[in-house]
This record gives C-alpha cells, structure tokens and sequence, in this order.
C-alpha cells in the first residue's frame, strides 16, 4: 500500500498555512491601529491598502501552504522511509530502518475534531525534535503507516530484548509482538490526574506562604525607623500589602499551572505492547509515545515532598535515542504520572522487566554531618554577615538551622541497593528519587575521594547511562567507599554483590 507516492489529507494545507499566516499578524496590528487613529482620509486610505494588503497575503499564504502540501510526499520501499518535501528548495529525506527509534502521533484540538493526527519519526541524534513529520493522516492511515515501518524495522537485538520471565511469544498466527497487549492498561483516575495538577507547583504556594512573614519581619529586623524613611506613608502597611500582593500572584501562578498539568495528563493510558511502551496523553494536545524496551536505560521513581507525604509516586524511564514526552517536557518520558507505592512496584515490574526494586541500604554514619555541613555552610556565613549588619540580624540563624534540617533529610533518604543484575540508588535533590539500572546500561561508573573522604573512608559513587538528549548521570556521594569500590567491580562483573541488610524499601 506504501509503495506508491502519498500525501497527507488535504486539511493538512491548514497546518502549513498556520505558518505563513502567521508572519501577517503585524500588519493586521498596524492595519487596525491605522484606522482607529483618526478621521484622517489619507490614514484611512492607508489602512485600507493594508487590509486589501493582508487579504492578497492570505490568499497568497494558502496558496503557497497547499503548493508545499502537495510537494510534500512519502512512501516506503525498499524498506526504506522516503520523504520528498520543499516549495523552493526541494529535499529529499531517507530513513532506513536502523535509524528509526520510534515512531509517534500527536493530535492538536482541531486535528482530534476532523479525526487527524500527525505521524513523528524519531531518529538517534536529533534531540527533541522529530527527524520527520507527516501531517494530517487519518487516524487509520497513521495505524496503517506505523505498522508498515515497525514491519520493514529490525527486530530487537536478542541481547537487550527484555521478556518477562515466563512469557510466551506469539506464533504467527497471532499479533505481531509490537501490537500484542501485555498486562494491564495503567489508567489514572480523574481525582489523580488533578491532584498530579495540584502537586507539580505546590512549591509556590510553599514560598509564597512564607513570604507574608518574611515581609513582616523586614520592618523588625532592619528598624522600623529605618524603612520609614524610605516609606514615610506607613511602612508596615505596605509590606504587608505587598506580602498579600505577592500571595495573590502565587495563587495564580499555581493555579495556571494546575490547570496546564491537568490539560497535559488528562487520559492518560499506559500499556506494554510486545516489546515496547506505548503513553497517549492530553486533552487539547493528544500524544501518542512508544519507547521500546530495549532502548530503555534507567527507571525513575519521582516523589515531591508533597507526594511523599500522600504516598504516590511517578514513574519515568530515560531512553536512549528517545526523547522526552512533548517538547514542553524535558528531562525523562513519564510512564505514569502518579501511583501509590505498592502499584509502582508492580507497574515497574510489569511494564519494565529487568528493573528490580532492590532492598535499599543507608550511608554509613559518618556520612551524616558532611552532608549536614555541605547544605548549611553558605547560609551561616550569610546569616554571620547579616547579624553583624543589621538590628536583629541574629534571627537570620534560623536560615543555616534550617539548612542543616534539610541536609540532614538528605541524608536520611540516600541509599542504594544491588539486586541481581540491578543496581539501585536513591538520592534527594528536590524531590526524592530511586534510580533503577541494569548492569548492561551503565554506560560508565566511577568513584571519587577526596582527602576528607579518605579520612573518613567515604567515597562518592557516579553512573552514567546513554538517554536523550544527552546522557544522564545520578550521584551518590559519601557512600563507604568499600562498598562504592563493591559497585564498580560489580558493574565489570567480576563479582556477583548482593546487598548488605537492608534497612527498609521503596
């Protein structure tokens, strides 16, 4: 059916004069400042010209996007993805099928009315960005489409395919392994979808709380007398006005991003087929990402200190060759979005066979006050300059204690685990996250000491695996560093390390 010449559904002469429109959004500006500005003929006559200026572009700009669709063909053959494209400059794309990565849909609002979508081809090396896009297929062109490509692609390499343990292949009188469902649909509720809403910028809302008090503080700490002068009409009133002003914005701004989550993981679905992960999401923007097995590199387990306290997780994988969901998203594809604790054991399980949930081991105790330290040293040298400044500087000390809390909660929650052929490392930065790695994805691992280290015998561990855009390294410092050492030979595979007795898991 491919083998011949096609082209997209004549709507997709919409998405190619969106672009020409576009740059006439100026003018039509100019054209209406024009003609608001007076009962001048001559300024008149000029915006007149300009609107008869915009019309002749318009029909000019939906000429030439339907010139530049119909340019715009592809085929398959000879197992090989061929695009042709350009109005002036004409190109020609290949893409064999060793260079294919993925191959994914997405669906704008208008798109999802008339039942269309827009086929991505992912290529290793390109980033974020598609290495081509066909517009404006139907949805059973696109299904047809991407059967054909995944049917001329190689079959995973048998040395990285991954299978659950027990699994039967399909004969050739069923679906072919990229189709066959395995397992269940992952489909969060409605109320997680609002509450992923409510979590992902609730960091404002934290800031902003303690903001009205910070502003409170201003008048006591620096003297009343002080700020007088530069706010002679009340100046209590005014920082607490502008402590309100401020909590205000916040709100917004968390509620903006509330409802911009909401709209990104609205029906979100999660599914394995044969050897690969497919993720639709999005309520005005449909996508559709398939992220195979075999290019999956590490597991995240993601949990906001909001989403710690309720018991929920989310899951994303870092892939090789595959980028992030959307270009809006950057950083690892988000398998699912939200989970409690106990499902995201199984769902990594089921959709990620291979990556175990090791039994997690903390830092030796020594480990305690450097990371104590490293987390409360610049803001105690803030809080000494400050108390020597300003009346009432003292009370700048509670930034370092809080500090110090904090890296102490740090502490607490870094860990790691080996278990099989899996390696484990949970870490702390924001939000507190699990890495899950394969021994045969770690693209390399190091360990580093310095002299404070060496005294303590601590060590800092770093692995880094290939991902997309660029790689990703996870960081476990003050480890022992006898068992930093244990990893690194664990990871050359001279030695099979179990884990020490754990003190708890995920």
């Amino acid at each position: 059916m491919w083998s011949e010449p096609h082209r997209a559904h004549p709507a997709g002469v919409i998405v190619y004069s969106s672009k020409f429109i576009g740059v006439l959004a100026a003018p039509l500006f100019i054209a209406f400042s024009l003609v608001s500005s007076g009962d001048d003929v001559r300024v008149l006559a000029s915006g007149v010209l300009v609107f008869a200026g915009i019309i002749l572009g318009t029909v000019g700009a939906i000429g030439l996007a339907w010139a530049e669709w119909y340019r715009f063909t592809f085929q398959i053959k000879d197992r090989t993805l061929r695009v042709e494209h350009g109005l002036i400059v004409r190109k020609s794309t290949r893409l064999s099928p060793e260079r294919i990565q993925s191959v994914d849909t997405r669906a704008n609002l208008l798109f999802r009315i008339l039942g269309l979508v827009t086929v991505d081809v992912h290529t290793a090396g390109r980033g974020q960005a598609p290495e081509v896009s066909i517009p404006a297929l139907t949805e059973q062109d696109a299904r047809s489409l991407i059967a054909e490509i995944k049917a001329v692609s190689p079959s995973p390499d048998p040395a990285v395919a991954v299978r659950v343990e027990g699994e039967a292949s399909p004969s050739n009188h069923e679906e072919s392994s990229q189709e066959q469902q395995i397992g269940p649909v992952w489909t969060p509720t409605t109320g997680d979808i609002f509450l992923v809403g409510a979590t992902s910028s609730a960091g404002v809302i934290a800031f902003a709380a303690v903001m009205p008090v910070v502003f409170a503080l201003v008048p006591i700490v620096v003297g009343e007398s002080a700020v007088a002068r530069s706010f002679p009409a009340g100046s209590t009133v005014f920082f607490m006005l502008l402590a309100v002003a401020f909590l205000v914005m916040a709100l917004f701004s968390w509620a903006a991003g509330t409802v911009s989550s909401v709209l990104m993981y609205w029906d979100f679905v999660t599914a394995r087929r044969g050897d690969e992960i497919r993720v639709e999401r999005g309520l005005l923007q449909r996508e559709t990402r398939s992220v195979p097995l075999a290019r999956i590199q590490a597991v995240r387990l993601i949990e906001g200190p909001l989403r710690q306290m309720l018991g929920r997780v989310s899951v994303a994988v870092d892939a090789a060759g595959i980028a992030a969901a959307s270009a809006q998203q950057v950083g690892p594809t988000i398998l699912h979005p939200l989970l409690r604790r106990p499902e995201a054991r199984r769902f990594v399980e089921l959709m990620t066979p291979g990556h175990r949930i090791a039994r997690l081991s903390p830092l030796p105790p020594q480990a305690r006050r450097r990371y104590i330290i490293r987390t409360a040293a610049f803001p105690l040298v803030v809080a000494l300059a400050t108390s020597f400044a300003v009346p009432l500087g003292w009370l700048a000390l509670i930034l370092p204690i809080a500090a110090g809390a904090w890296g102490l909660f740090v502490y607490s929650d870094a860990a790691w685990g080996v278990v099989s052929d899996a390696l484990a490392i949970r870490y702390r930065q924001v939000a507190r996250t699990t890495v899950l790695v394969r021994r045969q994805r770690i693209q390399s691992v190091a360990v580093s000491q310095h002299p404070l280290q060496r005294i303590a015998g601590l060590g800092t561990l770093v692995v880094r695996v290939a991902s997309s855009p660029q790689p990703a390294t996870f960081r476990l410092p003050h480890m022992a560093y006898e068992d930093a050492l244990g990893v690194l030979a664990w990871v050359g595979g001279g030695v099979d390390r179990a884990t020490p007795e754990p003190s708890e898991t995920l």
